[in-house]
């Protein structure tokens, strides 16, 4: 990630002496250093430097530390891509150079006294303990009284050398402060209407925004006072903006005016600086490189790389085997992926993200070498993902990233392969992108029935060599998600983790699968921000319900309810029902309704076993205690459930079969501010206890149907109170009475009771 200063002259002879002598030429004040990328051009130099013999009194003053080195190195990363006017990046770009050459110099009012940089200079506790020190023995000389002409020549001696050394102190400073002041006052007058420039550069270059015109003085300033004479520029030409070379070359010849020791501006750079694509030169241009360099520079090194430009293997094997833990990667990779990563440091960022992800994730406890081996390949192939489409990897964890996309559209890829392939008699041995790739290539995509979605995908897929290596080499799988969080590799369930990759492929699950540690299952899921849609389990269904934090989790159940739903799977409905949680039934059958209103008319048009059973449950739940209150009657009133011929016979025979159903139902009656109205009464007739009780809490309907039976009833029994309104009774008497062919009187007698 940085430039080592280890190399000897041994290792880079003929151009370490030829910068020798370019560096004794006075005449030479702007070097070329020419190179591809990441061949050790920053490494030279510092090693060049660092061994550089000074003369005599460079050594002493550098011994003495009374300079700092006589080199700097500016390196300005490449941020301005946005900015579209040369103008403006050139600006952004002096602006950087002016902060690492003015501001990255301490600061010092020895070595910077007139400096126009507004600094913060710090006190030396020690020069100030030491000043204190002398101004006490000052005074204290001199209330001797007799100072100057104190008989005591050695207190008389010591006085006098403190009185010099504040007082030159103090001119110093005074001289300094006036030449501040002249430069500040300068600046508010002018001479016949022009400002005089020191140097004489032309008003339209500084009206033009040239930064080192504007603070050419203080460039001036710094470059005599520090010392320094090598300056190396790393890789401008990134920016690609001969301007700023222009500029700089001006700026060094301002610099070596009326100077004796040169200011050096050397320059790290391709070998296609200043260079035109092929396809825009001809005879008459096409020397246009060669011959701009021999302009701007006063010579040029090229740089001979230490290792293979065309691929770069060798440095992936070398970072992998300085890593402190085994990373067992298939070293096939290297080489593939070698040619097309050839920088050095992103080579480095890389095997380190490795290595750091296998030790949170804990490949090494692995115990099956073929998958700890497989593991440590895929996500070798995430960790470069990572660095080169590093925007698209921030857009994994929420599904929004082309590579998310992709994985998605695997199914329809290979569904369209598998199809076009059977019309030619050929079958795809598997849904793996290394064998769809086999078929499909940038040639022959459009000959496939993708929809033009997939076409723009891989049109996409087959301009980033990069991406197109890691996916036809199986690297980037659906299961990338795993290298994203420590909680996958925890898992020491096969099915589990099965169920997992299934989930983020979204493979579609046919029915319910069981977990063996649902908790983790869904701490994962959770973590990676699964699509619950294809989360198809009972098991994990169950422990959302189980969390401290409920109401975050019931948007992910109803997701689950809604595929449900959609597939009108009534036996994972009935393995939730009776899966032990510690939800109660009623609470079970709410969040299933609020899910799927259509519920409780879907449940019945089920088989009948599955039927009977879903039915059954409902009705238990029905009268739970804690339902006593009628909770749950609101839904069942909504689709008239208890009025419908199946359920009431699930109901009758519970009725039959159990004391305690019946105990609960009768309280559920009494009890329930919520009144069901059954349609027909007569159900109840050999439950005469449940019967009245219904009657007077008025749990049926106002048909001639239940009247006729309230008032047999009545007639039988009439000491019973049933509290029948007075408006049901007037409606039915008359019909009553014709229907039965009554008496007068024994019509009297039935009105009497009734009322």
């Amino acid at each position: 990630m940085y430039a080592n200063g280890n190399l000897t002259k041994k290792d880079r002879g003929p151009e370490w002496e030829k910068l020798e002598v370019a560096l004794k030429d006075k005449n030479i004040t702007n070097i070329g250093i020419l190179a591809p990328y990441d061949t050790g051009k920053s490494s030279f130099l510092l090693s060049f430097f660092k061994n550089w013999k000074f003369n005599i009194s460079e050594r002493i003053i550098r011994k003495l530390k009374l300079q700092r080195e006589c080199y700097r190195f500016i390196s300005v990363p490449n941020f301005f891509e946005d900015i579209k006017d040369n103008k403006k990046s050139v600006i952004e770009l002096e602006k950087d150079i002016l902060d690492q050459l003015l501001l990255e110099s301490r600061a010092s009012r020895i070595r910077f006294p007139d400096s126009q940089i507004r600094r913060i200079h710090s006190i030396n506790l020690l020069i100030v303990i030491v000043t204190y020190l002398l101004i006490l023995l000052l005074i204290g000389i001199v209330s001797n009284g007799k100072f100057i002409i104190n008989p005591n020549k050695l207190l008389n001696g010591i006085g006098l050398f403190i009185l010099a050394g504040f007082g030159f102190v103090i001119y110093y400073i005074f001289l300094h402060s006036l030449n501040k002041l002249s430069l500040q006052l300068s600046t508010k007058f002018k001479v016949n209407s022009a400002t005089i420039n020191a140097d004489l550069v032309p008003s339209s270059e500084i009206k033009d925004g040239d930064k080192f015109v504007e603070h050419n003085d203080e460039l001036r300033y710094f470059f005599d006072k520090s010392g320094e004479r090598f300056i190396v520029f790393e890789d401008l030409d990134r920016y690609n903006n001969p301007l700023i070379f222009q500029r700089l070359r001006a700026l060094n010849k301002r610099l070596n005016n009326f100077r004796k020791s040169p200011i050096v501006f050397i320059y790290t750079l391709k070998d296609s600086a200043f260079s035109k694509d092929m396809n825009n030169t001809d005879a008459n241009n096409e020397n246009y490189a060669a011959e701009t360099r021999g302009k701007f520079f006063d010579y040029t090194i090229s740089i001979f790389p230490l290792h293979n430009l065309e691929n770069s293997r060798d440095e992936f094997y070398e970072q992998k085997r300085q890593c402190d833990h085994a990373l067992l990667i298939n070293e096939e990779y290297f080489y593939g992926i070698g040619k097309y990563i050839h920088d050095k440091r992103e080579i480095i960022s890389i095997m380190s993200d490795v290595d750091i992800y296998a030790q949170k994730l804990n490949l090494a406890a692995i115990k099956n070498k073929e998958s700890q081996e497989e593991a440590f390949n895929k996500l070798f192939g995430l960790m470069i993902y990572k660095n080169v489409y590093s925007a698209d990897f921030d857009k994994l964890i929420i599904g929004k990233s082309f590579l998310s996309q992709l994985i998605l559209d695997k199914k329809e890829i290979f569904d369209d392969v598998k199809s076009y392939l059977s019309i030619q008699d050929e079958v795809i041995k598997s849904d793996a992108w290394s064998c769809i790739f086999q078929y499909v290539n940038r040639n022959n995509f459009e000959d496939f029935a993708f929809s033009d979605r997939i076409d723009a995908d891989l049109e996409r897929l087959f301009n980033h060599p990069i991406l197109f290596f890691l996916i036809t080499n199986d690297l980037l799988c659906e299961d990338y998600h795993n290298y994203l969080s420590p909680t996958f590799f925890s898992l020491n369930s096969p099915k589990d983790r099965s169920f997992i990759n299934k989930v983020l492929s979204h493979q579609v699950i046919k029915r319910s699968e069981q977990l063996e540690n649902p908790l983790k299952v869904l701490t994962y899921l959770n973590q990676v921000n699964a699509d619950y849609t294809y989360a198809y389990s009972v098991d994990l269904l169950i422990e959302l319900f189980k969390q401290t934090d409920v109401w975050n989790q019931i948007g992910r159940a109803k997701v689950i309810f809604s595929e449900v739903k959609r597939r009108k799977d009534y036996k994972f409905i009935y393995q939730f029902l009776l899966q032990n949680s510690n939800l109660s039934k009623r609470e079970k059958i709410a969040y299933i309704y609020n899910s799927w209103n259509t519920f409780f008319d879907d449940v019945l048009q089920t088989n009948l076993k599955i039927r009977k059973m879903i039915i059954n449950y409902i009705l238990e739940g029905m009268v739970e205690k804690e339902d006593r209150f009628g909770r749950m009657i609101r839904y069942l009133k909504k689709n008239d459930f208890l009025n419908k011929k199946d359920v009431q016979k699930v109901l009758i025979d519970n009725l039959k079969c159990s004391n305690l159903y019946i105990q609960k139902f009768y309280l559920l009656v009494k009890e329930s501010p919520q009144v069901y109205l059954f349609s027909n009464l007569k159900i109840f007739l050999f439950k005469p206890k449940i019967l009245k009780v219904l009657i007077k809490k008025g749990w049926y309907e106002r048909n001639y149907k239940n009247f006729e039976l309230i008032v047999h009833i009545k007639l039988h029994n009439k000491e019973e109170k049933f509290n029948i309104p007075p408006s049901y009774v007037k409606k039915y008497i008359i019909q009553y009475f014709n229907e039965h062919k009554l008496s007068e009187e024994k019509y009297r007698k039935v009105r009497e009771n009734l009322y």
